[in-house]
């Protein structure tokens, strides 16, 4: 009996050395006791990145109805000097809930000053799309029922006749499409070595993912897109086809375009779990591509807390962050991506 134990006890003790030795080694994916696959800590210059793509979100805070970003590319959230060869291409606003802009530039957008700087013979045209200021408002009044999700290219494969998405999402969708579709065509005509690169916060994260699939089956594959504190989207159809066509299944490295999307989570953000539709055969999907941000938001997130998560179902993810926590700051949280987002412009 005693052996017995002994044996036990010694296959426990191999188990969390080996849990352990693939954190650190970043060795082949293992999984934890609850069948959760242990989440690994991103590249270090993807984790670099994400602050220069949250700045990027931030500045499109700086565009209302009765706020504009002005040419060439200056706002009040050091724009010029961070980005001093970006250029303005085009900005828009819906009803003070949809705003974004497009800008481009020729430069590495990742290095800022004289000594850093590198040159980047493709050029970067950015669509960044901020969320509404009164979160919870706007999901509540949007039309949280699912309609069908169309292609109109030809260079993915078919989501299927099944596939469906956020009502309320896709018309916004439409809306944007129809506001930037000239300006971004006009951009790519231009140069044939190029990146698109998609942002976006909050709801705009989940209007920037339907355009960058929209232009991704439209053939342009050197696309980029990062989003932060994106709600749910669609059905299970939709989500595993979105899984599938950007590579969610891919280690995403620098200048790598296997890995097309990030979508960024932060710990405790309750955004990135809803809407909740109220038909049963409407259910919202988690998707697998996470990229979490195991800290609070009072901090900056350190390299070993920007983890990725591999399933959408991983309990050490944003999957089991509600189980026993339900008193949370839920706004300051879902405003803290790298950096307090939604300030341009408000007097504190």
């Amino acid at each position: 009996m005693k052996f017995k134990q002994f044996m036990k006890l010694s296959f426990i003790i191999w188990l969390q050395i080996l849990w352990y030795l693939n954190l650190v080694l970043g060795s082949s994916q293992i999984y934890l006791a609850d069948g959760s696959p242990v989440p690994e800590p991103i590249d270090h210059e993807i984790y670099s990145n994400l602050f220069t793509y949250a700045h990027l979100i931030d500045i499109s805070y700086c565009i209302s109805q009765g706020k504009k970003i002005s040419k060439p590319f200056n706002c009040d959230l050091n724009c010029s000097n961070r980005f001093p060869n970006m250029t303005l291409v085009h900005q828009w606003c819906f009803a003070d809930s949809v705003c974004g802009y497009i800008s481009t530039t020729n430069r590495n957008i990742f290095f800022n000053n004289d000594t850093d700087i590198e040159d980047n013979p493709r050029k970067s045209i950015i669509i960044s799309i901020r969320g509404t200021r009164s979160i919870f408002d706007t999901y509540t009044d949007l039309k949280a029922k699912m309609v069908k999700y169309s292609q109109m290219g030809t260079s993915l494969p078919r989501c299927g006749n099944d596939c469906k998405v956020h009502q309320g999402f896709y018309e916004y969708f439409q809306f944007t499409l129809n506001s930037i579709h000239e300006y971004l065509e006009n951009e790519l005509n231009q140069n044939e070595d190029y990146e698109l690169i998609f942002l976006g916060h909050s709801m705009g994260g989940s209007i920037s993912l339907l355009l960058a699939l929209h232009y991704l089956d439209l053939g342009y594959d050197r696309l980029t897109l990062v989003t932060m504190g994106q709600p749910l989207v669609g059905n299970e159809n939709f989500v595993h086809w979105v899984d599938n066509v950007t590579g969610s299944s891919v280690k995403p490295h620098h200048n790598s375009f296997k890995r097309k999307y990030l979508r960024i989570i932060h710990r405790n953000d309750i955004i990135t779990t809803i809407p909740r539709s109220k038909n049963f055969f409407e259910t919202y999907y988690q998707f697998d591509n996470q990229i979490y941000l195991n800290c609070s938001s009072g901090n900056v997130p350190t390299p070993d807390q920007v983890i990725d998560c591999a399933n959408g179902n991983n309990l050490h993810c944003i999957k089991g962050d509600f189980i026993n926590n339900i008193n949370r700051n839920y706004y300051e949280i879902h405003n803290t991506y790298f950096r307090k987002l939604g300030l341009c412009g408000i007097k504190i």
